[in-house]
């Protein structure tokens, strides 16, 4: 038969700080994608934003051209 070492503070310490290493290493990846997927997000976001701002600004300019062109004719 196997004799069964008994389990020391420093076996429990050592299999901890091995999770926590694991856990820490997970957690500091997920932040990482977060982050990054916020920023992806945001541009995304903006982008939208710009894109619609953009062809009502230049159509306004376009038209307004278009009327003083008419006006003048």
């Amino acid at each position: 038969m196997a004799s069964k070492t008994p389990i020391t503070s420093e076996k429990i310490l050592e299999i901890v700080k091995n999770k926590w290493q694991i856990f820490g290493i997970s957690a500091f990846l997920i932040f990482i994608l977060q982050l990054l997927s916020s920023k992806v997000l945001i541009s995304v976001f903006l982008g939208l934003i710009i894109t619609t701002l953009l062809p009502s600004e230049s159509l306004s300019k376009v038209l307004k051209k278009l009327s003083t062109k008419k006006e003048a004719n």
